[in-house]
C-alpha cells in the first residue's frame, strides 16, 4: 500500500500564504547531451540542469 505523498511546508510571514511542495526529487529539469570528444578519444555525457520555471541552464555536470 502506498503512503501519502510527503509535502514540505515553506513558511511565510503571513501563515495563510504558506506554500506546500510535494516530494519532487529534483527542482531542475535535467537534459543530457552525448558527444564524442576527439581529444580524449571517447564519448562524454553532459547533464544540463535547467530551471523548471524559466528554462535557463543553472548548472551542468560532465560525466567522463
Amino acid at each position: 500500500m502506498k503512503k501519502n505523498a510527503k509535502r514540505k511546508v515553506h513558511k511565510t510571514s503571513d501563515p495563510s500564504w504558506d506554500t506546500h511542495t510535494y516530494s519532487s526529487k529534483s527542482q531542475f529539469d535535467i537534459e543530457y547531451i552525448k558527444y564524442y570528444n576527439q581529444a580524449e578519444g571517447r564519448d562524454q555525457v553532459i547533464f544540463l540542469y535547467k530551471d523548471k520555471d524559466s528554462g535557463d541552464i543553472v548548472k551542468y555536470r560532465i560525466l567522463r
